[in-house]
């Protein structure tokens, strides 16, 4: 089981359901720890106890988080990654929730 991923629009109807998957998670996350300076992605460092908001500067500062972020990790995993962001970039998406098991 990954992370879901839950997308609302401004009138706080659910848009679209994303899932990010262990692996991905692991690979963002590895003992490397480059993340522990990216602010916001660092709240989903957590796989099973993860519960978090994003909206408004929360969700920019997270997509910003990534889009740094992507050059770091294995050339591989890409576009996983892209395919995330222009989920949660699209402009119908204001709040997202994403929650581990």
């Amino acid at each position: 089981m990954g992370l879901d991923v839950l997308m609302y629009d401004d009138c706080n109807r659910l848009v679209s359901l994303y899932e990010i998957n262990e692996e991905l998670h692991k690979v963002i996350f590895s003992s490397h720890k480059r993340w522990e300076s990216y602010s916001y992605l660092k709240k989903l460092k957590n796989y099973y106890r993860t519960n978090e908001e994003f909206s408004g500067e929360l969700l920019e500062g997270l997509i910003c988080d990534l889009n740094c972020y992507k050059p770091l990790m294995a050339a591989e995993y890409h576009t996983t990654l892209q395919l995330f962001l222009e989920a949660i970039s699209d402009n119908k998406v204001k709040r997202i929730r994403i929650s581990g098991d």
